[in-house]
Formats: structure tokens, sequence, C-alpha cells
């Protein structure tokens, strides 16, 4: 607490007048003070004085110098003791001669005044400075190329100045020789808009870096080309084109917009509990009372009744609920601009044992003074105090004379990208071990099924060489073990039904058969086959077979029987 209450204190339990010093000892020892100091004892005099002092709401008094006494007990005061008192003694030392002469120092006159110009030629001196001194400037590469020509008093090749310059470990990107002749053209570049010759040239024959001569005629425009044709870089007005890098559109970071955002609205609460201060204030205290009810029926409160009235305002009170614990309250409710002082704590402090109240509320539109608020902070019943724009805001914690607006802030998920990159690299894994998959089971594959693939693709190139039509050839009916698709009929039917005929085994309908009558499977195989090729262009006839030979005979229609075949030699003339 401070100096004056703990004296008040102090005095109370002392029960009769004391010295400031006593006074400052007892504060000590029982801490009471919140901030002792380098000089409590000065410090406690002096706001024990100020206060005895006042004119009114005075509650201590001078009996003597340097010693109080409470008001109450109706002690006598001397009032010479109080004009002596808080005054400060002089100190014995300020009395003894100085140690030494006081120092002169000159008269402050015009003359003594060194004058270095007017402002505004001191500013201009000063700007001058400065962009002579960035016209000066250049690239520390530049300065070290410039040092290592010089040293070696013979030209370099670009590399070798790399070279010469990576040893020396200047930092930044790693240097090459098109960078260090780009810094160089860089530095040509600045000399020349600064009215100055180039300093480095490069040879167009040998391609080595060399400074300028005193006497050179070269023109600048010149020295420059040559630069620019071995960079490749054009030249547009005298002037080489260097690329620069892509200027970045600046966008303001999205946590910055954000901040922005919530320090808005942050303002705008504040501005608002302004506005409704200032609304309060012009209320009639019948209005107040009606509009701060509806704020504590809004927090919770009940059992609301008007317990007293008076020129200040009403008091009130409540019941509310913290917990597990049902509180009572005493509410005073002041009207206007007053400020809220110790003596409205006290006096609600004394409502709450009348009322039988555990905690205390005082609400106005004015300010909390200084001694309100360590009255309201000290030891005693709980008291809060609503007032000023903390009122304002617990209106707008109510909901009670204002209208919220819903803003939507957007941010950021960084767990949603997070996933989908997860879930990219877990299907790029599964794609990935089902082509492994899909490798190893080729790899697996039986020697007959892989030498089938190639006897196919032989197939199919002997019969384009035979004249068959392409289309024939690229059919699917044409891969072996392919079906052909309905109502069609492969071209090698006759080679397929002769494999099928050797290949397939005997039953007793084709045991039963004659050798001059086909067979019940054959007859269906060639149904198939006149069904497939109806429609199609007939193909060719063979040519006739060379002589010597017999011809074939020709195929019996459909359920007829074969032909006798002509034993071999009886047809032949001698």
């Amino acid at each position: 607490m401070t100096f004056y209450e703990a004296a008040l204190r102090v005095l109370e339990s002392a029960g009769r007048p004391l010295h400031v010093q006593e006074i400052t000892e007892q504060s000590i020892a029982q801490n009471m003070l919140s901030h002792v100091g380098k000089a409590p004892d000065r410090t406690m005099l002096s706001r024990l004085a100020a206060m005895a002092r006042r004119t009114r709401d005075r509650r201590v008094i001078v009996t003597a110098k340097d010693t109080f006494a409470l008001a109450e007990w109706a002690i006598p005061e001397d009032p010479e003791a109080l004009a002596q008192t808080g005054i400060a003694e002089p100190n014995p030392e300020e009395l003894l001669p100085a140690l030494r002469a006081a120092e002169r120092h000159p008269d402050a006159r015009p003359e003594n005044v060194r004058a270095s110009g007017r402002p505004a030629d001191r500013h201009r001196w000063h700007d001058e400075e400065e962009s002579r001194s960035r016209r000066r400037k250049s690239s520390p590469v530049a300065e070290l190329v410039l040092s290592l020509l010089s040293s070696a008093a013979k030209p370099l090749k670009p590399a070798e100045i790399a070279e010469l310059v990576r040893d020396r470990d200047l930092g930044g990107a790693e240097p090459n020789a098109e960078l260090i002749l780009t810094l160089l053209l860089e530095e040509n570049q600045r000399r020349i808009d600064s009215g100055r010759r180039p300093q480095f040239l490069l040879s167009k024959e040998s391609g080595e870096v060399s400074l300028e001569q005193a006497g050179s005629d070269a023109a600048p425009s010149e020295v420059q080309a040559v630069f620019a044709a071995a960079l490749g870089v054009p030249i547009e007005g005298g002037r080489p084109l260097l690329p620069r890098a892509p200027s970045a559109v600046a966008v303001e970071p999205l946590e910055a917009v954000n901040g922005a955002v919530r320090t808005a609205a942050k303002d705008a609460r504040r501005s608002v509990a302004r506005e409704l201060r200032r609304r309060l204030i012009e209320l009639d205290i019948e209005a107040f009372h009606k509009a701060f009810v509806k704020v504590l029926q809004a927090l919770s409160f009940r059992e609301l009744k008007v317990a007293k009235r008076s020129r200040e305002g009403l008091l009130l009170t409540a019941r509310k609920r913290e917990g597990s614990v049902d509180l009572r309250f005493a509410v005073r409710l002041l009207r206007g601009t007053g400020a809220i002082d110790r003596r409205a704590v006290q006096e609600l402090r004394r409502d709450l044992g009348h009322y039988s109240a555990q905690v205390g509320l005082i609400a106005s539109a004015g300010e909390l003074r200084g001694d309100g608020r360590a009255e309201a902070q000290s030891y005693g019943a709980l008291t809060m105090v609503w007032s000023a724009d903390a009122l304002g805001e617990k209106f707008i914690e109510a909901g009670s004379g204002v209208t919220a607006t819903h803003v939507d802030l957007f941010e950021i998920d960084e767990r949603f990208f997070v996933g989908v990159r997860q879930e990219a690299e877990q299907a790029k894994r599964r794609r990935d071990e089902r082509i492994r998959e899909r490798q190893a089971r080729d790899d697996r594959k039986s020697p007959d099924e892989a030498e089938r693939q190639p006897a196919q693709g032989q197939e199919v190139a002997e019969g384009a060489a035979g004249g068959e039509p392409i289309a024939d050839q690229a059919r699917p009916e044409a891969v072996e073990g392919a079906e052909p698709p309905a109502g069609e009929f492969s071209d090698n039917v006759e080679d397929e039904l002769a494999q099928g005929e050797g290949e397939q085994p005997k039953t007793p309908e084709a045991e039963g058969s004659g050798p001059g009558q086909p067979s019940a499977a054959d007859r269906k195989r060639r149904r198939r086959r006149r069904r497939g090729r109806r429609g199609r262009a007939r193909p060719a006839e063979p040519a006739a077979p060379p002589s010597g030979q017999g011809a074939a005979p020709a195929a019996p229609a459909d359920g007829g029987p074969e032909p006798a075949r002509t034993p071999p030699g009886e047809n032949e003339t001698p």
C-alpha cells in the first residue's frame, strides 16, 4: 500500500500520536509499503505533511513538529508545528567553505560561437558529399581486379582473374569468367555515366583484360562494345542491356494483412466503447438504470432490486452464481461524469455490510481517480469498478446497445498442403511398385511364350512377302491362339483345320466314317468357313500346277462324298 495508507494503519493500531520516524519504522517492519525507496522517512514526511495541510477530507493532523495524529481523536492541532513540518533542514556541510573556486566559463555571446554556415548550406554540402562518395563507390571485385592487373603488369585472361579472385575468398557468388566480365562492364559503364573514361579494356584477338593506358584514344562505346560482344549482350543507345532479375510483385505477407485486420478490429472495438460511454453520459439516471439492468441480466445476474435512491444514483442488490458459489452483489450506479474517489468506494463498502453482500460493484461513465483505485485495491471486501471505457466494454461483452458484424478471416492451412504432398508420394510409390511387379512378371514368363511372340511376327512378315493384303496380315485372327471376331474367320483356316485334324483325338463317329466321307467335325468347320467368308471378295484362283504334276482334286460339296483319288502314275503318259 502507499505511504499515506500505511501511516493511517500504524496510527490506528498505536492509538496515540507518533513521530514520522516511528511511523516509517513500523510500516517497514510490518511490510506494509509496496515501495520503500532510498529515503522512506523523507517520503513519509512529505506525504503526511501534504495530507495534513488539506482543507477538507483531512484525516491526519500535526500535534508537534514531525509528529502526527488522527483527526478523529479530537486532539488540538499545533499551527506553528504544521508550518515547520515538512521543511527540509539545512545541511551543515553546505555552510562550510568550498574546497575550490567556482570554475569560470565564457559567456554565451555571439562572437564566442563558432559558425559553420547556415543549416541549409550544411545540408547541401552534406548531400553533395554523399553523392560524390556514391559515384566513387565501386564493386569490391572490380577493385580487386584493378589491384591484380596492376601487380601483374600484364594482361590476364578472365579465367585467370576468376581463379585469383576465388583464391581471395571474397564470398558471394562463385566467380567465373562471365561474372568477371559482367562486373567489369558495369564498372566501366558507371565511370562513363560519371563523365570519366572506362578503366578496363578487353582485347578482341586474345580475349585478355588489361587496364587503360594514358593517352588511349579508344572510344568508350567501342570499349563497351567489345565487352558486350564477349558476353552476348545487346547494345541500345550506346549502353549495354544487361539482363536483370525479374522484379517480384510487391505482395504484402499474409501474416501482416491478418495482423492489420486484427489490429483494426481492436481499434474499432475501442472506438465503439468510447462512443457507448458518450451515449451513456447523455442518459438520465432512470434511463441509465434500465440500460444497465439489461447488461446485468445478459451477464447472468438475477434478482435485481433497487435498495436505495440518492442524488448521486441508485443502489441495487443482485445475485450471481460463480462456479459452485452463489454471490450477493451490491451495485451502485453513479450518474454523470463525476470522478470515482475514495469516498464512493468507502460508502459502498459500508453498504455491503448493511445489505449482507459479499461483492461490491460501482458503475459510472466517469473516470476512476487514483485514491479511489487505491481504496478499491486495498484490504477489505472485494470491490469492482466499471468506469469510463471499461463500462462500454461491458456493454459490448453483454451485446447490449451494439450490433455485431462477423467477418471471416482466412489463413493458409499448412496441414492441407502437407497431406496433399503425402498422398502424391504414396500414389507415386504404389505406381512404381505396380511397374516393378509387371516387369518381374514379364521376366518370369515361360520360354514357349517368349518364343511364340517372335514366331507370330515372322508369320506376318512371310504373309506380306507372299503377296497377301496387309490388312489381312494385321488382323487379330492371324495371331496364334487369338479368337476371331463374330461373323469372321481367319484366312489360314485350312492350316488350322489340318493341324486340328492331325491333333484331334479320334472319336467313335470319326472312326465309323469311311475314308471317302468327311466327319461331322469337318463339315462343321467348313460351314463356319463359308459363313465367315460370306460377303467378302473371292480370292484369286491359284495358278495352274507345273507340268509333270497332277492337279489337286476339287473339294466336294457340303455333305457330298470326296472324289476318288487317282493313284499316282495312272494318268501319266509315257
